[in-house]
């Protein structure tokens, strides 16, 4: 199986930020800031895939299959998607994650997916739920993968996604579902590739041996986590995350 990456030399690229199921608005387009080389998340998905040969893909909030899920190579492709801001919502399964997941415990509780990405609502309570029902039916090896966790301004990591001014760009409180498990979670390794707004990379430890950071942002402050971002968030580069993936 092959896969195309992306690499981008330009000034910027731009991309949509949406949030699936949680309004009828219109979405957004900005800049993404310019950088040497650029994986954007369909990329990285990609590239999980084909190192790993896995062939069984779901994905939380399409949207518009055109963003994303079109862009993804794999044998299997299921999306999950109530279709709120997306009419024709071209999606495997029209309904919302938690549906969906409790619909899987009645009806199919032994299906497991390789790679699962996550870009539903960007609220950190919703997140942490996507988060826990994907790892059940995750498999061994698999990845749970998540886009918008590194926002770079507290306006883009508000908790509410209309402003006075309207649907305006967002990235949400992914940040936050990130930062717990990183300071709690020994079972999983967690890091964030710095691109496309932040993709979010977990995996299994069978081992139980990661050491949880220091919690040092109880009230989960963006202005104190924006000072270390770096640790708090798990930041690797490209690089590092091609590296680590091909081990």
């Amino acid at each position: 199986m092959s896969s195309s990456l992306t690499i981008s030399t330009s000034c910027s690229v731009r991309l949509t930020v949406r949030t699936s199921g949680f309004h009828p608005g219109n979405r957004g387009s900005i800049p993404l800031p310019s950088t040497k080389k650029v994986m954007l998340r369909f990329d990285i998905i990609n590239k999980v895939i084909e190192v790993n040969g896995f062939t069984k893909y779901l994905e939380i909030g399409v949207c518009n299959p055109l963003d994303c899920f079109d862009k993804v190579n794999c044998e299997l492709k299921h999306g999950v998607d109530p279709g709120y801001e997306f009419e024709e919502n071209p999606v495997t399964y029209q309904m919302e994650s938690d549906t969906f997941f409790e619909y899987l415990k009645e009806h199919d509780p032994n299906r497991k997916y390789d790679v699962i990405f996550i870009d539903g609502l960007h609220k950190s309570y919703q997140v942490k739920k996507d988060i826990e029902n994907s790892l059940e039916v995750l498999s061994p090896n698999g990845y749970v993968l998540l886009h918008d966790c590194n926002p770079p301004t507290s306006h883009m990591a508000r908790e509410t996604y209309r402003t006075e001014y309207g649907y305006e760009p967002w990235n949400g409180t992914v940040w936050k579902a990130i930062y717990q498990l990183r300071t709690t979670r020994k079972d999983l390794h967690v890091s964030v590739v710095d691109t496309d707004w932040g993709i979010g990379i977990i995996k299994r430890n069978e081992l139980h041996d990661t050491k949880p950071i220091e919690n040092n942002n109880e009230f989960y402050e963006y202005n104190i986590m924006d000072a270390n971002r770096e640790e708090d968030l798990g930041l690797i580069s490209i690089e590092e995350f091609l590296n680590g993936v091909e081990e």
